[in-house]
């Protein structure tokens, strides 16, 4: 069965959704997601994507009293976005987020890497990797990387086993997702990947769900509502 991730992105005191990446394009959904859910669904999820879309630029998480409320509300929290030290995944565990994502130094320093994992067991640890044309994007995805499939490689090798890919050239667009895209990742990269970018409606997760991925990250289609998120069990 498909574990459906819905997402909140916070920038700056704001619920919003990016489109590409670009923040630029932003659209805003409130100050306050628990107040979105309840609108909604009249009760909250039992798990919430958590990205600090400020802290992913900086490299200084910083929605700490968000995460804090969430797990309080008994909301199992996914939390990522400029995680580049121990001691701030150690605090977020701390505050109760299941796992921690994280992209830029994880993806680029391979000595700490390895360090991690000496400090954490494995899956409170989610390798973040975000690309266009097949290449990572860091700092926010303002800057390009290396191959991704190159990087989850020796990435697993060293023992991480759990991998969030995001196609960032159908993010927050609702264009559906590449199925191309898919597949090769699918074909290339070993372990637990969990999905997103351009998820438009519930046969994405279906299709999603046959190529062999059974994690996806769900934003965009949601607040838009072109998926209604009471519709998969489990979510709530």
């Amino acid at each position: 069965m498909m574990e459906i991730w819905p997402a909140v992105d916070w920038l700056e005191g704001q619920m919003v959704r990016l489109h590409k990446g670009q923040y630029d394009a932003v659209t805003q959904y409130g100050t306050d997601p628990l107040e979105v859910f309840n609108t909604r669904y009249q009760r909250l999820p039992k798990r919430i994507h958590l990205v600090d879309l400020q802290g992913a630029r900086t490299g200084h998480f910083e929605a700490w009293s968000l995460l804090s409320r969430l797990y309080h509300e008994g909301v199992e929290v996914e939390a990522g976005g400029g995680f580049r030290d121990a001691s701030s995944i150690d605090r977020a565990l701390n505050l109760g987020a299941r796992r921690v994502v994280l992209g830029t130094r994880l993806l680029t320093d391979p000595k700490w890497a390895r360090e991690l994992l000496s400090q954490f067991q494995a899956d409170q640890l989610v390798a973040g990797i975000d690309m266009a044309q097949g290449r990572i994007r860091v700092q926010g995805w303002l800057q390009e990387g290396e191959d991704g499939h190159v990087i989850w490689q020796a990435l697993s090798q060293m023992g991480y086993r759990l991998c969030n890919i995001t196609d960032i050239s159908r993010d927050g667009t609702l264009a559906g997702i590449n199925v191309p895209f898919w597949e090769n990742v699918v074909a290339r990269f070993p372990g637990d990947i969990g999905a997103g970018g351009g998820i438009l409606c519930a046969d994405d997760v279906k299709t999603l769900e046959q190529l062999g991925i059974h994690r996806c990250v769900i934003g965009k289609a949601w607040l838009s509502q072109n998926i209604d998120l009471a519709q998969w069990k489990g979510v709530f």
